[in-house]
């Protein structure tokens, strides 16, 4: 198939490019600057430079393709997240990329778009499993840019099209935020949100871009996509294990954790997700864990 990949520089879409490009499909990575050419093309896919804000000219760079995968996004490294103004690209990116994407798509005849999306818009559910059919947690206006991504890619979805939205797990690997973690877990600051006793779902990058060759498979919906569940407190020690470090990664104090905002509250939320109907619809499996030695350098 012709499979466009946008977003085709950051961790989660050069991760897409390489397993497409594997199962033997024809990938064009958009990229939004000159300098993301090299990279699309090192991992095997040619390289379109392309306003991907533009819908007149995602018309004309998707014509020709048969799926599109948008895997934009941009998100804050660190504290600095806790800085409204921080989040200003990632909002504009799922607020009016993604839309001008769908419409562009849609628009060149596409006939399937697979958007990625978060577990984190589910609610704190405490030891519950989470399904795709639980209610979203999205009032507040922060959620506003996802939002607004995922009703264009269901607006996508008429007219014979699927769209294929897969709400990703924590991720974590070779990426900019796993690199901080570790070294604040090294350095013996405190990095995690959260209860120990909650559930987190975690997810590599590897495995998101496997998860995406998987979806070309998959009929229209929602669908989870994460490892097997686990408690924060074994978060923090596969952490401190991989960071080499004397001890677990370290909590934030409740006290602190209250005043981080409205945009990294949501990881303090228990969410023990379910990828069941994922499993079952595509046979994706993760192959990489917290626990596994080198994740970080894979």
């Amino acid at each position: 198939m012709r499979i466009a990949v946008t977003g085709a520089t950051g961790v989660l879409g050069q991760e897409a490019v390489t397993a497409l490009v594997a199962a033997g499909h024809e990938v064009t990575g958009i990229t939004r600057q000159d300098r993301g050419v090299p990279v699309v093309e090192g991992r095997g896919a040619r390289s379109v430079v392309a306003d991907v804000f533009d819908e007149t000219a995602m018309t004309r760079v998707l014509r020709g393709h048969d799926v599109v995968i948008n895997t934009l996004g941009h998100m804050p490294v660190g504290m600095t997240a806790m800085r409204p103004l921080a989040w200003r690209e990632d909002d504009r990116l799922h607020a009016e990329a993604s839309v001008a994407i769908a419409a562009g798509a849609a628009r060149a005849g596409v006939r399937k778009l697979i958007q990625e999306s978060t577990v984190y818009l589910y609610p704190d559910n405490g030891d519950e499993w989470i399904g795709e059919d639980k209610p979203l947690s999205v009032r507040n206006q922060a959620f506003r840019p996802r939002v607004q991504e995922m009703r264009a890619a269901v607006d996508f979805a008429t007219g014979g099209r699927s769209a294929v939205i897969l709400r990703l797990g924590q991720l974590f690997g070779r990426d900019p935020q796993s690199t901080y973690a570790l070294r604040a877990v090294r350095e013996g600051d405190p990095i995690l949100l959260g209860k120990p006793s909650s559930y987190i779902t975690l997810l590599h990058h590897r495995d998101a871009g496997r998860a995406f060759v998987a979806a070309l498979q998959a009929g229209s919906g929602f669908y989870n996509v994460g490892g097997e569940p686990i408690r924060r407190e074994r978060w923090a020690k596969d952490l401190g294990r991989e960071a080499k470090a004397d001890g677990p990664a370290k909590f934030f104090p409740e006290i602190a954790q209250t005043l981080v905002g409205t945009r990294l509250d949501v990881q303090r939320r228990s969410l023990r997700v379910s990828s069941l109907r994922f499993l079952g619809e595509t046979g994706w499996r993760p192959t990489i864990g917290p626990s596994t030695p080198g994740w970080s350098h894979l």
